[in-house]
């Protein structure tokens, strides 16, 4: 009964935390058009472009960086099929689906040992965060939340094989963990992740180690053969090599620029901190958020060293750490915005068995350091959630059809590629609105820069990006 208990509290809890976001922000959006690659790449494909999806590379119109993604290709198609020109049901498809990854993801947490006041932090965090905005807000990338959902899903049945001996939950496992590795090579990581977390449920040494690798084999795999399918079927994408003693991506040298920056960015609710382009408030906000959880980490853990349990503690402490540090892997190569959920699981949740910690205080103004405690708690998730609030507001503004940034990226596709000779498959009633749209805001051309910002008073000066941090 306190399982089902647990159950209910994380299905209406997360229900109640994604309403309120959708009042915030879901409302807005799903009034918002196709923009960007939208504009191409939800259609109606025809069988020979969904057959060569599977033996060459996932953008037939080339314009798009080379890549092999023929689930993806099946994804825009098939909700293209279901919801054609209607990107109210869309958005809200979508909005649901991220519903969907929120709840596989605190059912993972739960499956881990975290409780039920720790989850429900952590949904409280990620969904105001930025990252989860930016999955939502652009139609293209929403293919990452259903690899996100495949890809957790298949955690779980992993470890639900290992626990009941079946082959069966061992096939389901290997089967969603495919599907999402061929939706996007991102889930290149998943069989490290296996790795990592086998050992939150088992003894480090090394007859496990031996049986962990034997689980996993599989799963490594499936990732050489979508490498290699993607070498045979797209020579001419970028493919990671050996030169000169350095390991190269294309022609660029791996770098931990990327990185650093993405796992950084996984521990920021209110989106990256750069003293180069955030505001004064995101600045503000990210420097007494990584303050906060510096002086209460400095509190905790000396209190922690007197417990019998401190060694468990610091094991789960560091196999997270090392779960971010693995899942911002892919940002070797690029460093992507969108591609920190992963990360940000294992980075918030850490934050929120902190936070947690912080409440667990009995009697809570029996002396200073408790009452403290509780303060910290309070404004942590007060910063964490204001924060996050703060900076996804800023990052739907910069996906507005009316912001610069989407403008310039419409023309392209509108204007800048027919200059080229480039025919794009952009269905003709799209392409005539987003034209007609164009051309109200007094732009018949493609061009970047202050020619478009200054050409209507409707065109929003955006701060940021839609792929900033």
């Amino acid at each position: 009964m306190k399982i089902l208990n647990q159950k209910h509290l994380i299905l209406y809890s997360t229900f109640i935390i994604i309403l309120i976001w959708w009042i915030i922000f879901g409302y807005n959006l799903s009034h918002e058009p196709y923009v960007w690659d939208d504009l191409h790449f939800f259609r109606n494909y025809s069988v020979n472009e969904l057959k060569n999806s599977w033996i060459g590379n996932w953008d037939s119109d080339g314009i798009e960086t080379l890549s092999y993604r023929p689930l993806a290709v099946l994804y825009y198609h098939s909700i293209y099929v279901i919801f054609e020109e209607n990107t109210f049901l869309l958005r809200n498809f979508i909005i649901f689906q991220a519903f969907i990854l929120i709840l596989v993801t605190n059912t993972f947490l739960a499956y881990f040992d975290f409780s039920k006041n720790q989850i429900l932090i952590f949904t409280l965090l990620i969904v105001f965060s930025k990252i989860f905005i930016t999955l939502i807000a652009w139609f293209t990338i929403s293919v990452l939340l259903l690899a996100y959902i495949l890809a957790i899903s298949s955690i779980l049945f992993f470890f639900m094989s290992i626990e009941k001996k079946s082959y069966f939950y061992f096939f389901i496992s290997f089967l969603l963990a495919s599907c999402s590795i061929f939706i996007r090579e991102e889930l290149y990581i998943l069989p490290a992740i296996l790795f990592l977390l086998f050992f939150l449920k088992y003894d480090v040494n090394l007859k496990n180690i031996l049986h962990c690798f034997s689980k996993i084999s599989l799963f490594f795999l499936i990732v050489f053969l979508h490498m290699f399918l993607r070498k045979k079927f797209i020579p001419d994408a970028d493919h990671l090599a050996f030169i000169d003693n350095k390991i190269m991506f294309g022609d660029n040298v791996i770098g931990f620029g990327g990185l650093i920056k993405a796992f950084k960015s996984s521990f920021l609710p209110m989106g990256y901190y750069s003293s180069q382009y955030s505001d004064e408030i995101q600045k503000y906000l990210s420097l007494i958020w990584l303050t906060l959880i510096l002086i209460s980490i400095i509190i905790l853990f000396k209190e922690m060293l007197g417990k019998e349990s401190y060694k468990v503690t610091l094991k789960k402490i560091f196999i997270f750490l090392s779960l971010s540090v693995v899942s911002c892997l892919p940002h070797l190569t690029i460093d992507r915005s969108f591609g920190i959920y992963l990360p940000s699981i294992f980075a918030l949740i850490l934050i929120s068995a902190l936070i947690n910690s912080l409440f667990l205080s009995k009697k809570y103004f029996e002396n200073k350091l408790r009452f403290t405690k509780i303060v910290l708690a309070v404004f942590l998730l007060l910063i964490g959630t204001l924060g996050g609030i703060y900076r996804s507001n800023l990052h739907s503004e910069s996906m507005s059809h009316f912001s610069k940034n989407i403008i310039e990226l419409d023309s392209l596709f509108i204007y800048g590629y027919e200059n080229q000779g480039v025919k794009v498959s952009i269905p003709i009633d799209r392409y005539e609105k987003k034209k007609e749209h164009l051309e109200n805001l007094n732009i018949f051309d493609f061009d970047w820069g202050l020619k478009i910002e200054n050409s209507s008073p409707k065109i929003i000066k955006n701060r940021y990006h839609p792929l900033s941090f």
